[in-house]
Parts: structure tokens; sequence; C-alpha cells
């Protein structure tokens, strides 16, 4: 079976203040669900790797489990910190991409520009159905079902935010989502470390690399930074290759991490534009499956 673990940066609000969010990010990543155990046990190595005091033997499994290294906190280390911050961080993300291409995972999910008007109410449950198809499409090409984890939220937001999946999967005509044993369910990351890990990919990657590569006409506003673009450069090009693209309706091309930029009306490949694409690094995926790389600890 194939996981997809959901999680989410910014808001729907429209853009009033310095410090409001320029983008909505809802993603995650996908993981069979026979590499997650494997996936979770390293992660929690590394959470020993950069909080050296979660290595003590007098830490529990429970502790180490529940501590997390969150992504919009690392975000901020990188626009406000001193170098050694950002290499700190810039040594855990990559870390943290070695696990996913190890495993196999793919990340999936959608980017909302903001514009001049807030977004639209149920923007959220929209993209949680787009990405639902995609969950489909990927789970129908490797012969096997597909379940959606969401960071739960509040209830009043969780509900709507699955409802319309729940409607589809029993309205007359078809079940557009055969292949989903269930409509998307709702875990807290504190209890699932691989929510942990899509925190990381939304907010400490994908939020930042939106922010710099399609916000820059905003004026004064914190989540504008050069640091940003540095994010961009260093892990822009790994993270589209972990992406799952596949042929959808009338034969064009789909899947992957989608943008709607409603500022400038610019296309999703802008989010990695910068990026080169090392083809060394792409033939050496499946080489890095078989050995991980040891690297120098470093504590953020």
């Amino acid at each position: 079976m194939l996981l997809c673990y959901l999680d989410e940066s910014g808001d729907e609000q429209a853009l009033r203040t310095a410090t409001d969010t320029p983008a909505l990010v809802i993603a995650g990543l996908v993981v069979d669900n026979q590499r997650v155990h494997g996936l979770v046990y390293k992660f929690l190595q590394l959470k020993k790797k950069y909080r050296p005091a979660l290595a003590k033997p007098t830490v529990k499994l429970s502790d180490l489990i529940t501590h997390e290294i969150k992504g919009a906190d690392l975000r901020k280390a990188v626009r406000d910190g001193g170098r050694n911050a950002r290499r700190a961080v810039y040594s855990l993300l990559n870390d943290t991409l070695d696990l996913l291409e190890d495993s196999n995972a793919k990340v999936v999910g959608k980017i909302h520009i903001k514009g001049t008007a807030p977004l639209a109410r149920w923007v959220y449950a929209v993209t949680v159905a787009g990405i639902a198809e995609q969950l489909e499409a990927q789970s129908r090409a490797a012969d096997t079902s597909g379940a959606i984890i969401l960071d739960a939220r509040t209830k009043v937001k969780n509900v709507p935010s699955v409802h319309r999946i729940t409607t589809e999967r029993f309205r007359v005509g078809g079940n557009p989502y055969p292949r989903l044993v269930e409509s998307p369910v709702f875990g807290h990351s504190d209890a699932h470390v691989a929510l942990q890990i899509a925190d990381l990919i939304v907010s400490a990657l994908l939020f930042p690399m939106a922010c710099f590569a399609y916000s820059q006409g905003l004026i004064s506003n914190i989540h504008i930074n050069e640091s940003y673009g540095e994010i961009r450069e260093r892990f822009g090009s790994r993270l589209r290759l972990l992406e799952h693209r596949y042929v959808g309706a009338h034969g064009r091309h789909a899947g992957g991490v989608v943008v709607r930029d409603n500022l400038n009306n610019q296309p999703s490949l802008l989010l990695y534009k910068d990026c080169e694409f090392d083809a060394e690094r792409r033939d050496s995926l499946e080489r890095r499956r078989q050995a991980h790389t040891s690297v120098v600890p470093v504590t953020i």
C-alpha cells in the first residue's frame, strides 16, 4: 500500500501585514507502507544527530518520537540566523532528502500563491482532492492501494477537508478513487513521525522556494528573503527528481508539485527554474538506496 502523508504551511487569508504568508503550500510525501518503518527509524537517528541531547541513554523512545524539529523553525534559522545556523539547517535537509531517496519516496502537492484577494474558502478541500487523484494514479501504476494521512488541525477544519472526497467515493456513477481504501484520515505529528518529515518538506523547502520564486514583487514581507533563494538552488533539483509525474487526462503531463500563481500567473516550472539538473545524481539514486553516506554531526 502507498501511504501519503500531507502537511500544510501558510493560510488562506489575504495579504495584509509584513508577516502574512504569501503562499499556501499543501504537500507531502508518498511512500510504500513496507518502507515506512525504515524511513521513520532512520529519521529518529537524524534527530539524535542534530539534537545531541536526544542521544543520551536516559532519553525515552517516546520522548524521541514526540520531539519535533519544526520546518518553520528551520526556515527562520535560514532567514535570520548566521552562517553556522544556515549550514546546520542545510545539512539536516540534505540528510532528510537522502532518506527520501533511499526509501523511494515521492513528493506530491499543490502551492497556491496569493494575489490581491484571499484564497477561495474551499481551497484546502479542493487541493486534497487533487492530491487524491495523484495518489490514485500512482497506486494504479503500482497496482496497489493507497491511503492519505493529513496533519490534523481542528474538527471545524478537518471535516470539510475530506467531505468532498467522501461524497465522491459514494456518488452515483462510480468512485473516482477506487484504489483509496478510505477517505483521508487525520493524525498528529507528535505521534506520526512521517508527518514530521512531511513538515520539513513543506515548511522548510517548498514554502521558502515558492516565496522566493513567485512573490518577489511584494514589499516589506519577512518571507521575501534572499536566503530562500539559496534553499531553492541547493535542493530544488533534488525535489523535482522526487516528483511523481504521469500522463493524465487528454495526454497532458500531471502529478508532482503544481503551482497556482494568483499573483502573476507564472508556470509551475518556475519553482525550479534556476536549478541545474545533475545527470550523475539522477543515475546514482539507485546506488544511494544501497549505502548511506555518513556526515559529521552538526547541532541545530
